[in-house]
């Protein structure tokens, strides 16, 4: 095995212990050889420790509002500019709101209500929030392109991070959606923070674009300083304009270790798309750098289950941390 290796994944440690990787830095990551990743993942496990310890925090998803979705995101099965055979429901009671989160806090998993379309209407958010505020404890939400007002009452009724992904880079995003711009995707997040909530906000890859691209949405996220990185992996649907990603599970899972590396003390969530490209190597995303998941699927496609994802973590001793 190469020494030098050894040397950079030390360097890389230390730099990103002191949040100062640079691009030269971002480029070796990208560089690094797959048959020695392992050498990478030793320095990024142990970044990963270093602030979590032996904690990661999962969390759970209710799709609270199914397809009619105005907007064209290439990737989307619910966007009615695509023709994928899903199931398409109006907006979510009270009481399966309530039931769903009860369910979640059960599993010792953070609850996150996720809703289709460019946004809900205020009188819809006011629904929403009500029934979070009836939940008695913090929950997360993502209901699209909010204004301050909507903030102002999501966190009144509780809710303690919002999330809003840029999905890829500035330059590749019009490839991919062009029904609203970047910056009203930036400008929400930064709306969110005004009102005082906590950001989750990331991307998904696998989408056509390039290191670049990928680099570029890094740095993004480093000048917004969000909290949470959600990094989903393309799951082709049938009927969406997307076809099945050409990178390997280890391209996805250096990925991981480039987002980790960059933003050190930010949790790193590997969500949409790890079973199906990460397969029995799951239990690497944590060595590469992840502390977080989503667990018991995903908005319209299903995942391995709350049961299989606790039996991982416990294999690797890891415990959750509600957040």
């Amino acid at each position: 095995m190469s020494e030098p290796l050894f040397e950079k994944a030390r360097l890389l440690y230390q730099k990103a212990l002191g949040d100062a990787i640079q691009e030269p830095d971002m480029d070796e990551v990208i560089a690094w050889p797959e048959e020695q990743l392992s050498v990478l993942f030793a320095c990024t496990d142990q970044l990963r420790r270093h602030f979590f310890k032996h904690t990661v925090q999962p969390c759970t998803l209710l799709n609270i509002k199914s397809g009619n979705c105005s907007e064209d995101c290439a990737f989307c099965s619910q966007s009615s500019h695509n023709n994928a055979a899903i199931t398409k429901k109006g907006l979510s009671s009270a009481e399966e709101i309530i039931q769903s989160f009860q369910h979640a806090h059960k599993n010792n998993l953070s609850f996150c209500v996720v809703s289709s379309g460019k946004r809900l209407s205020p009188g819809e958010v006011r629904q929403v929030a009500e029934a979070l505020h009836t939940c008695g404890h913090p929950t997360h939400a993502s209901l699209g392109i909010l204004s301050d007002d909507d903030f102002k009452i999501l966190k009144e009724a509780g809710v303690f991070c919002y999330n809003h992904n840029l999905e890829t880079s500035r330059n590749h995003f019009g490839s991919i959606v062009t029904t609203h711009t970047y910056d009203q995707r930036v400008d929400t997040v930064k709306r969110a923070k005004k009102a005082g909530l906590k950001v989750c906000c990331g991307g998904i890859f696998g989408l056509g674009e390039t290191w670049q691209d990928r680099k570029a949405l890094c740095r993004e996220l480093k000048t917004l300083d969000v909290d949470t990185i959600p990094l989903n992996f393309l799951n082709p649907i049938p009927g969406t304009r997307m076809h099945k990603p050409q990178e390997s599970a280890w391209d996805f899972l250096k990925i991981v270790s480039l987002f980790r590396l960059c933003h050190p003390s930010k949790t790193i969530k590997v969500c949409g798309g790890r079973e199906l490209h990460l397969g029995k190597l799951q239990i690497l995303m944590f060595y590469a750098g992840a502390n977080g998941y989503v667990s018991g699927g995903y908005l319209t496609t299903s995942g391995d289950g709350i049961e299989s994802d606790d039996l991982m973590i416990r294999t690797l001793g890891l415990e959750k941390a509600y957040q």
